[in-house]
This record gives C-alpha cells, sequence and structure tokens, in this order.
C-alpha cells in the first residue's frame, strides 16, 4: 500500500513540474458562460419536470374526485363556497361604508408601516447571517 501512495505522490510531483500556460481570459468567460446556461437549462427542466407533475397529480385528484363524489354534490358546495365569498364581500363593503376615511387612512397607514418594519427586520436579520 505505501508503494502505491508513493508512486501516486511521484506522478502527483510530475504533474506540478509540467510547465503548463494559464488559460485565457476569454477561454475562461466561454467557461463561465457555458456553465451558466448549462445550470439554466438544467433549472429550467427541473421546473417545467415539477409543472408536469403536479399537473398529473391534479389531474389524478380531478379524476378521482370526480368519481368518488357525485358531480351535484361537488357543485353544491362551490355554490356554497361562493356564497359565504358574496356575503363576506358584502361584510367589508357595508363596513368600509360606514367607517369614516379619516379612520380608514391612518388605519391603514399604521398596518403597512408596521408589515414593512417587519419586512425590513426579517431582511436585516437574514443579511447578517451572510456576513
Amino acid at each position: 500500500m505505501s508503494r502505491d501512495s508513493d508512486d501516486d505522490a511521484q506522478l502527483i510531483e510530475l504533474l506540478r513540474a509540467l510547465p503548463v500556460p494559464a488559460p485565457s481570459d476569454e477561454f475562461l468567460a466561454g467557461a463561465r458562460r457555458r456553465y451558466r446556461a448549462a445550470m439554466e437549462a438544467r433549472d429550467r427542466r427541473l421546473v417545467f419536470t415539477g409543472l408536469g407533475a403536479a399537473l398529473v397529480g391534479l389531474a389524478a385528484l380531478a379524476t378521482l374526485l370526480a368519481l368518488v363524489v357525485e358531480p351535484t354534490t361537488l357543485l353544491a358546495w362551490f355554490g356554497g363556497a361562493m356564497a359565504d365569498l358574496a356575503r363576506w364581500a358584502t361584510g367589508v363593503g357595508v363596513l368600509v361604508a360606514l367607517v369614516p376615511a379619516g379612520i380608514w387612512a391612518p388605519a391603514v397607514l399604521g398596518s403597512t408601516a408596521a408589515v414593512l418594519s417587519l419586512i425590513l427586520l426579517a431582511r436585516a436579520g437574514s443579511l447578517a447571517h451572510v456576513k
């Protein structure tokens, strides 16, 4: 075993002793560009594969749902959900109509400021981990 390691060490020394010119800047730029293009193509394939798998799963779920549940039951559930949404939207409309704009403006500005400050704090925390 020591003979193999000695042979490897000699080979490494001989390879390091060979005079090799440094790669040109054009070669390095081309290699980076080709590497970036290959990574983008790989990521694109992964995204399309995931999208295809999601569509196949959705189709399988829709088929299973159509086989298990009667279409009238599904339509009745959908109609009930739309009625709930309409009631909610009507309630929001009544609330907006009853409360004056002088009260809405500070509430909206305050909540926007709170959300933006939370986003800035989260971003600052994530940047602190990078450094």
